[in-house]
């Protein structure tokens, strides 16, 4: 069975809510990741075989998200696409899926990621289609209902989040002694540059071209790769049709990037990063729930932002010359009962450890999505990990958490992490909504 190798990893700068990434969409921000990715990793654009993109709220983005960032990046029309939804492990899964998909010799070259904004989900205004008989209407927001509610319980996932701390027993200080340190982390990686070959960029145009980026130069559409088989009389059948020009999807219409003098605001870095965070602040925070101990400084923010990895087999990796950053090793996830999403990253790793036949003590880094700073909190204790090996550049409380990205975040961040000390093993582990898990090794060198 092939191996699979990542040969790039790139991510967006993750944007505050209505911040400076606010007049993107979802779509153009994984664009932007998968081109990077393309670019950086030497592979030829014409010989990705598929698309796979996780995001969450869907609501507006159109028809076919990841098809759209296919396009937008200037991939070939023959390269098939899909987008996955698993709420916050939506982008990992993609890679794990990806995976699959490379080792059961149905892909060669594999795009995945995940994208969100969620400055644009749309509120929803719910028996809208056929008329109210009576009463008011009530605009529901998707983000909300989509991405932060607990079907099952009927409650936001911060106040669940609050309960399960209160059950395990993780105080307010602790959680916000976490925050602090993700903020600091995050704040001295930026600084120090070590984010500087993950992120790509961002030149996000104003006034006229707001909604576009501004680039050097437009991405040309690859060719397309056309089978051969046997037909008849050696012809290739129904792919020798030809469209007519007007029904060839036009980039001037549907291309986000813009090129010349046009005016833009570079965004280079994580905007929610406070790089001036201190515990004083933090403790005055009221917490989200009365008596909880979830606040908005030991939560993520809401975020807007994409990344993107290029994996390949091994094989044609080496046939093409392109150098490997990474192996995957293993995935594996665990579910539990709704409330406590906080247990199941730790579950998770659990499981892959196991699968891998590895002990915590073998792996050299961890990254722990920071869907609170009770989750990772929880999972430290569970794995008895050293503190020292985790998130270690800081987490999604001070990084951002745009939900469909998150995932591929933290495996982009430690395979550069990981490239940076020389190699090693890694696990990044996240949980999703409802109560499922997801977890990810990978090896370097």
């Amino acid at each position: 069975m092939a191996k699979t190798v990542i040969l790039s990893a790139a991510r967006t700068p993750f944007g505050r809510l209505g911040g400076a990434l606010s007049s993107l969409s979802a779509t153009t921000l994984g664009a932007e990741a998968v081109r990077a990715a393309i670019e950086r990793s030497g592979v030829n654009p014409a010989d990705v075989d598929h698309v796979l993109m996780g995001e969450v709220l869907q609501a507006g983005v159109g028809q076919a998200p990841a098809r759209q960032v296919s396009f937008k990046a200037g991939l070939a029309k023959t390269v098939t696409s899909e987008v996955v939804n698993k709420v916050c492990a939506s982008g990992l899964v993609a890679l794990a899926y990806a995976k699959l998909a490379i080792e059961a010799g149905q892909k060669d070259v594999v795009v995945a990621g995940g994208m969100e904004s969620m400055s644009n989900a749309p509120y929803l205004l719910e028996k809208a289609r056929f008329g109210y008989r009576y009463g008011d209407g009530t605009l529901v927001d998707a983000m909300v209902r989509d991405g932060l509610w607990d079907f099952f319980f009927n409650v936001t996932m911060a106040s669940q989040g609050a309960q399960v701390a209160e059950e395990l027993k993780l105080s307010r200080e602790e959680q916000d002694a976490w925050a602090l340190r993700s903020h600091q982390h995050a704040s001295a990686a930026t600084k120090s540059g070590a984010f500087a070959k993950e992120i790509v960029a961002l030149k996000v145009g104003q006034k006229a071209a707001a909604g576009k980026l501004v680039v050097d130069r437009l991405p040309v559409q690859a060719k397309p790769r056309i089978p051969v088989h046997a037909g008849a009389g050696g012809s290739a059948g129904v792919w020798d049709h030809v469209p007519p020009a007007s029904m060839v999807a036009n980039p001037e219409i549907y291309s986000p990037y813009v090129t010349g003098e046009v005016p833009f605001t570079l965004v280079e870095s994580d905007e929610a990063i406070r790089h001036d965070a201190s515990l004083q602040a933090m403790t005055k925070l009221k917490p989200l729930d009365k008596g909880g101990s979830i606040t908005a400084g030991n939560a993520p923010g809401v975020n807007d932002g994409a990344a993107a990895l290029v994996l390949a087999s091994d094989e044609w990796a080496r046939a093409h010359g392109c150098e490997a950053l990474a192996e995957i090793l293993g995935h594996a996830d665990a579910a539990w009962d709704p409330p406590y999403l906080a247990l199941t990253p730790a579950m998770a790793a659990t499981r892959l450890l196991e699968k891998l036949g590895m002990k915590t003590s073998q792996v050299d880094l961890w990254e722990i999505n920071e869907a609170f700073a009770s989750v990772t909190l929880s999972s430290l204790r569970s794995l008895g990990l050293d503190e020292s090996k985790v998130n270690a550049q800081g987490g999604a409380v001070a990084l951002g958490h745009p939900i469909g990205a998150s995932g591929a975040r933290l495996v982009t961040t430690l395979v550069h992490q990981l490239r940076a000390r020389g190699g090693g093993v890694g696990i990044a582990a996240i949980c999703s909504g409802s109560a499922q898990g997801d977890a990810i090794a990978v090896r370097v060198g």
